[in-house]
């Protein structure tokens, strides 16, 4: 799998980002993005159209409504023949990375790295809420029903149900899986101030093995009550979309919250979907 990095800013933007290319129509391989400050919010000067009909500021406009902070890095680049936008943001102790598809500036992958330390983290809870205003804002009580309903009528729903009544917390992400000619599915939850994570039998549900760990991110848990809210393509039609791009059939698979992303082994190949469109992004033999 080829991938060209042809265009790469590093550290924070100025307020102007000057596009080193001429026309209205331009490649990857005619961008240059240039600054010579390293400080303030980013503004695209020369709005250029890439071939992709769509240009880096609508990419960056469009990622900071995902996640509130400072663009510290912009790319646009090509992936086995899609073209993409990736940026980078910072807010504090949080580290988000969003991949957007450069023709409909659809979120091909998303990335959200967190500092787990809030004892080092002296923001008072407005500067909190602020840093979370584009994706909690619509968060509830009830985060975790469209993925239930994502799940409704596989066996899966009853292994987060069974989860669920172990532990008071919403899902982050949930496999099917084989081990030594068992199946089982590994179900992780998480609430605001802990991350359970247990493996149930997939004959019967039985508890194969459980954990629970510390989990002192409440901006993190914001997060996954607004990845909630959003709605994914179901599980059941995820397997139909896998199994067709191969033509094979399903061994395993997972789906992370997270990212809105399903990935399936079948037929020896590994095949990851957006969740939210319903894309392949990936196929690895």
């Amino acid at each position: 799998m080829k991938i060209n990095k042809n265009i790469l800013l590093g550290g924070v933007l100025t307020s102007a980002l000057v596009l080193g290319a001429c026309g209205s129509n331009v490649s990857a391989d005619d961008m240059e993005w240039e600054t010579e400050e390293r400080n303030g919010a980013v503004t695209v000067k020369d709005n250029v159209e890439t071939s992709a009909g769509t240009t880096a500021q609508e990419a960056v406009d469009k990622a900071l409504k995902e996640f509130d902070g400072t663009v510290t890095d912009v790319e646009y680049d090509e992936d086995d023949g899609v073209y993409y936008y990736n940026i980078e943001i910072e807010n504090g102790n949080d580290d988000f990375e969003v991949k957007l598809n450069a023709e409909n500036l659809s979120i091909i992958e998303q990335d959200l790295d967190r500092d787990d330390n809030d004892d080092n983290d002296d923001r008072d809870d407005n500067e909190v809420d602020a840093a979370e205003k584009n994706t909690a804002s619509s968060a509830n009580s009830k985060g975790d029903a469209k993925a239930a309903d994502a799940f409704g009528g596989d066996k899966s729903a009853e292994a987060i149900e069974a989860a669920q009544e172990r532990f008071d917390g919403i899902l982050e992400e949930i496999s099917y899986e084989e081990d030594d000619g068992a199946y089982y599915y590994e179900v992780k939850l998480e609430s605001e101030n802990e991350e359970y994570e247990v493996k149930l039998s997939a004959d019967n549900l039985s508890v194969v093995e459980e954990e629970l760990e510390d989990e002192n991110s409440e901006r993190g848990f914001k997060r996954l009550q607004a990845a909630h809210e959003e709605a994914i393509i179901s599980l059941e039609d995820a397997k139909q979309i896998a199994a067709e791009a191969v033509n094979s059939e399903i061994d395993e698979w997972k789906y992370d919250a997270d990212d809105f992303k399903y990935e399936f082994e079948v037929g020896g190949n590994e095949v990851k979907i957006n969740a939210k469109t319903g894309d392949v992004t990936e196929i690895d033999d």
